[in-house]
């Protein structure tokens, strides 16, 4: 559970670390778990740090890993800042290559409130590629103005401020194996100086759609993509209550 401190900074930032929430030991068998998905979706081949490789449903793949999406070390500060009723959205585990440009929400109101959670198994800080978000990005009127930003997005090369990408004024959340980073997607984030191969996986959530608007872009969501808002069948089918709990209104919203 999050302080009232904390909430309010994730109000007024869009983001929030907890560090240390998960011991060394726990995550040596989350960093082998991790190998091991990525290296089957590669039918055991090398990554050869050509291009960035991407797990979609990652967790849910590994009963080792499907326990973070309810742990009680996060579980509890989801349903602090998105309220209760939150739905299970996807997850993703990556191997990164280059640098991510700056992207977030573009000035439009959001449909429905959602919390992306990252962890890294491994060291990241601002020379190698850790998160960098821009502070208070997650607000609409603040998005207006860094709309320029989507013409690096498309080539890196432009300088729509007159600065790169790694030069806008920005908070590097740096990270230790064991940290939980929460972050409105909305707000501007992006990556620079990665190393390739570096490791991370999200966890997404999202707040319970209540209204016939919110349902209807639920529903759009599930027929444009291929495993957002379309839980696992292990989620489904999971002996878990609060897994099945959030993701029980998408079973319910795709009937429809």
């Amino acid at each position: 559970m999050l302080t009232t401190e904390q909430k309010k900074y994730f109000d007024v930032f869009g983001f929030l670390v907890l560090r240390q929430v998960f011991p060394q030991s726990e995550m040596d068998a989350i960093r082998q778990a991790f190998d091991e998905v990525l290296s089957e979706k590669r039918q055991g081949r090398p990554f050869t740090g050509d291009q960035t490789q991407t797990v979609l449903w990652f967790v849910e793949q590994r009963a080792e890993l499907a326990r973070l999406a309810e742990d009680d070390r996060i579980y509890p500060a989801i349903e602090d800042l998105l309220g209760p009723g939150f739905i299970w959205v996807l997850s993703d585990g990556n191997y990164y290559v280059g640098d991510t440009q700056w992207h977030g929400g573009t000035g439009e109101q959001q449909v429905l409130k959602h919390i992306k959670v990252a962890i890294y198994p491994d060291p990241v800080a601002a020379e190698n590629g850790c998160l960098r978000v821009i502070p208070g990005s997650h607000h609409t009127q603040f998005q207006q103005h860094l709309k320029p930003l989507l013409k690096q997005f498309e080539d890196p090369q432009l300088r729509p401020f007159g600065i790169e990408g790694s030069q806008v004024p920005s908070v590097t959340l740096e990270s230790q194996p064991g940290d939980v980073v929460f972050f409105s997607e909305d707000m501007w984030h992006g990556s620079f100086n990665g190393e390739a191969g570096r490791r991370m996986f999200t966890l997404i959530y999202y707040a319970n759609p209540e209204t016939d608007a919110q349902k209807a872009y639920v529903r759009q969501q599930q027929k444009k993509c291929v495993a957002m808002f379309n839980p696992h069948e292990s989620f489904i089918r999971s002996d878990r209550p609060r897994v099945r709990q959030m993701v029980a209104p998408l079973v319910e919203l795709a009937k429809r």
